[in-house]
């Protein structure tokens, strides 16, 4: 089977991380459990041992079981004529293959913070008018896809539930990879924009301030606190190159736990849902109906565990989008936020993000 390529100008790489973290694992053992839904497939050998087809990868990529957001290519290809298809990933890759008539995602614009009395907050003004250029409207119904499942594909989908989209919000596992449907190449610059109004919810989203009001009570009698970092950077770690030079000072959030962002992705995939759930309800021991806040070094990485946790049933998740970064540098009128380094909680993890496409060599050579 191969997947058809189709010219679509003029018709209206890689998303491992913000810093590139293409096949970063961190070096923990996976937590494994049997409980939750499965991310359906093995990988055939299509009549050629160790040969991948298209279908096979597509096979694998199905998502069953009782898994919100996240979907799989037979689902895009059922309902591709009533859906806004989004591409995260940057102009080169887009105009190189992505799927038939799908849209770019200005990336910069969709990460865009303003500077409010309570601290850094999702730009939902920059954020809903750079939706509208490429002309999305807040009622459709749509799905983003990358070349994985990584950080870059959860940052918008954050993005659009930041600004109180209507239509549901979906994500391709497995990424282009996964699909064997239609494909586009060349400039796409002939989609009429549109007016997005945002409604902002401000519930996906906390501020310092709303942080620095429940310092103590974390991960306790408060609400869960999950640091996305590698555990270097959360554990101040001399000398690591996790450290980020721009800060002032390094530790983390009082009471935060340290759930490495990329145990949520397996390669191009979401991790199995039930390895999941055992890792942030019986190993970071979060409570699903409580309230969970994420936060990272930036407002990108975090987003892909805000849209693990959602994903697997947690009911309300939320985005520190000023992160470690703001929390660290600023001084504000109640004097320096606290940083902690001498009480930890690290929960093990391992996981990679799916690198380059390469387009894939189906033939059988022997």
């Amino acid at each position: 089977m191969t997947r058809e390529r189709s010219t679509d100008d003029g018709e209206a790489g890689d998303d491992s991380d913000a810093s590139g973290a293409s096949e970063n694992a961190t070096r923990r053992g996976l937590l494994r459990a049997a409980a939750g839904a499965t991310v359906a497939g093995a990988a055939s050998t299509a009549g050629c041992l160790g040969v991948t087809t298209p279908a096979d990868v597509a096979a694998r990529s199905e998502v069953s079981g009782n898994v919100g957001h996240f979907v799989g290519p037979s689902w895009l290809a059922d309902n591709r004529e009533d859906t806004v298809v989004l591409d995260a990933r940057d102009a080169d890759r887009f105009r190189e293959e992505r799927v038939y008539r799908a849209r770019r995602v200005p990336f910069d614009a969709i990460t865009a913070r303003e500077s409010t009395e309570a601290g850094d907050a999702p730009d939902t003004d920059a954020i809903a008018t750079a939706f509208g250029e490429i002309g999305v409207s807040p009622e459709d119904d749509v799905l983003v896809y990358g070349a994985s499942v990584g950080s870059r594909v959860t940052r918008v989908a954050f993005a659009l539930a930041a600004v109180g989209h209507e239509g549901e919000i979906r994500v391709l596992n497995g990424g282009l990879s996964a699909w064997n449907g239609r494909l586009g190449t060349g400039s796409r610059d002939g989609v009429s924009s549109t007016d997005y109004e945002p409604d902002p919810a401000s519930s996906t989203w906390v501020t310092r301030e709303w942080l620095a009001d429940r310092v103590g009570t974390f991960n306790g009698d408060g609400p869960g606190l999950v640091d996305v970092r590698v555990p270097e950077a959360y554990l101040a770690a001399a000398g690591s190159d996790a450290l980020n030079d721009d800060h002032d000072r390094h530790g983390h959030l009082p009471g935060a736990v340290d759930v490495h962002w990329v145990g949520n992705v397996a390669g191009r995939q979401m991790t199995e849902p039930g390895r999941l759930v055992r890792l942030y309800e019986v190993e970071a021991e979060l409570d699903r109906g409580g309230t969970v806040v994420v936060y990272g070094d930036d407002n990108v990485d975090p987003t892909s565990t805000w849209l693990t946790l959602k994903a697997i049933g947690f009911e309300d998740v939320r985005l520190y989008d000023g992160g470690f970064g703001e929390w660290a540098n600023v001084d504000s009128d109640r004097g320096r936020y606290p940083v902690e380094t001498a009480t930890n909680v690290v929960i093990e993890t391992e996981g990679s993000v799916g690198g380059d496409d390469d387009g894939g060599d189906f033939s059988c050579t022997g």
